[in-house]
């Protein structure tokens, strides 16, 4: 079996959080905490405890990831997932010219639009994620903000980039 330091260094070096949880647990075992006492604090059944105990004596790498293949399968195919990547990828161009990021409603659209497939907004936000997206949002204007200084800056710094421009003519 392993000893508390192997145990230690493993929960450090993971980045997994359900493998740090049974890493952990089994640090406490180790640490002779009873396996029903690890259960009861970790809030699952003691017969898990016990399973993580057993496929940690299999494991010689000490490896409690969870296995892949598990959870609901993805009702678009991956050429649909490239798909919609791309599409994510690309700016949604705005009715005055600009364009804009995606929001959660519109990649949730553009799949039932293209694909048939409705998911939730959570579900999208995890495909977003899966992705390597990150979500960007404003920052929100202060409460304290003066309304009439504000537009005298804004008025102010645009005069100012006009007479910076001013040295192009047309003739």
């Amino acid at each position: 079996m392993f000893s508390i330091k192997e145990i230690a260094n493993a929960i450090s070096n993971s980045s997994d959080k359900n493998e740090k949880i049974r890493l952990q647990a089994l640090l406490l075992v180790k640490e002779r905490v009873s396996p029903e006492k690890v259960a009861e604090d970790f809030s699952v059944n003691r017969s898990t405890v016990y399973r993580w105990l057993k496929r940690a004596e299999e494991d010689v790498s000490l490896n409690l990831k969870c296995k892949s293949g598990r959870g609901r399968k993805s009702n678009l195919t991956s050429e649909q997932l490239s798909e919609l990547e791309i599409a994510l990828s690309m700016p949604i161009p705005t009715e005055d010219g600009y364009s804009r990021g995606w929001q959660t409603k519109d990649a949730i659209q553009f799949v039932n639009e293209n694909f048939g497939v409705l998911y939730s907004a959570s579900r999208m936000r995890q495909i977003i994620k899966d992705f390597g997206f990150t979500k960007i949002t404003c920052r929100p204007r202060s409460k304290r903000r003066n309304a009439e200084l504000t537009s005298e800056f804004i008025a102010e710094i645009q005069k100012k980039n006009y007479e910076s421009q001013s040295y192009i003519c047309n003739p």
